[in-house]
């Protein structure tokens, strides 16, 4: 493994690949977006809510030199949707020509998601842009936010890597890559599919250099996610009700499926609704992913997964389901023809998935 070590030094020539310097410093400006989530949360009436500006202070104690914008109304993550992955790429977007570097504060449960939209959309970016949140609020003692924030703040004191990654409990991940994977432990996030990108130890990161997406020329500008597109996300379950599915589907099918399939890329033997999902195919973005945490969709290798395979769904390969699900809205949104949004989707990008 290529390790760089990088501390709380700051650079001039902001190089991802080179060591930092620690005789020549520039003043980085890093602007911190606050969009919600347990971390600035404080107890109510019905239990822990956002609390408007209550983070001001600690961010201003540990994030020195910092800008804030705070989202009003701040959201608990369950109620992140779409809309707010175009505004947050957005607002990066308006101070790009301000800023060296990005901290997303958000809330956990819909993190994975959110980090993966972002990524997509800002491939061409050439700051990094961090995201991060906690498992218990800023002043529950003992709690996990300080510590975020600190790993997260020093990441971006240090070498400028473009692309967006997700820090949690001194871990760096790739955003496409990461899921939520404990809904208690204040090591809440993992990569399952993929090696982390970095341990945060004593203050100072220990980068894998070699698999830090570094682009070797500016990627094009995305055109921007259609939020009101109509993408219906199911997971498979054991006696869920296929023919119900499959009525619904051909009276009111959606503009693009992602299917969490079992294994490989398994499906029910159910005539109707593999009928139904072969017709869909033929027309609208059918993509599968496996509920499994790791492992790969080979759509085929089972005779259950062989209808899906002919009927030319989008195989996902081994990327996460959040991935799946935002780079199918990120692949709407970049092109009309059928066969095209196959290819890009299937396509590795940005490490989303092993070629």
């Amino acid at each position: 493994m290529s390790t760089m070590v990088i501390g709380l030094e700051i650079e001039v020539n902001r190089d991802c690949n080179q060591p930092a310097s620690k005789t020549t410093r520039h003043a980085v400006r890093i602007l911190i977006i606050y969009t919600g989530g347990t971390i600035g949360m404080a107890p109510g009436p019905h239990g822990l809510a956002p609390l408007a500006g209550g983070l001001a202070v600690p961010l201003a104690t540990h994030c020195p030199g910092a800008e804030v914008l705070e989202y009003s109304p701040l959201l608990d993550s369950s109620s992140m949707t779409p809309r707010h992955w175009l505004r947050i790429a957005q607002d990066i977007r308006t101070h790009a020509d301000i800023f060296d570097g990005f901290l997303i504060l958000h809330g956990t449960d819909t993190l994975a998601w959110t980090a993966a939209a972002l990524a997509y959309q800002l491939q061409d970016l050439p700051h990094p842009v961090i995201v991060t949140g906690a498992m218990h609020p800023w002043h529950h003692v003992g709690g996990d936010a300080m510590g975020n924030i600190a790993a997260a703040w020093a990441f971006l004191q240090g070498p400028a890597c473009p692309g967006v990654g997700v820090v949690f409990a001194d871990a760096l991940y790739r955003g496409v890559r990461v899921r939520k994977l404990d809904c208690e432990s204040a090591a809440a996030f993992g990569s399952p599919n993929a090696p982390g990108l970095g341990v945060f130890r004593a203050g100072m990161w220990q980068l894998d250099t070699a698999r830090l997406d570094v682009p070797a020329m500016p990627r094009p500008q995305s055109k921007p996610l259609r939020p009101q597109t109509d993408i219906l996300s199911l997971r498979l379950a054991p006696g869920f009700n296929a023919e119900w599915f499959a009525d619904q589907l051909a009276t009111a099918p959606p503009q693009g499926l992602l299917l969490e399939a079992y294994g490989s890329g398994n499906l029910p033997e159910h005539p109707g609704l593999l009928a139904v999902l072969g017709d869909l195919a033929a027309r609208i973005p059918v993509a599968v992913c496996t509920q499994c945490l790791r492992g790969s969709v080979r759509l085929g290798l089972y005779a259950a997964g062989g209808p899906l395979a002919a009927a030319g769904a989008f195989d996902a390969g081994d990327m996460t389901p959040e991935a799946s699900l935002a780079k199918l809205y990120w692949v709407m949104a970049q092109a009309e023809d059928l066969a095209a949004r196959r290819a890009l989707f299937e396509a590795p990008l940005l490490g989303d998935r092993s070629a």
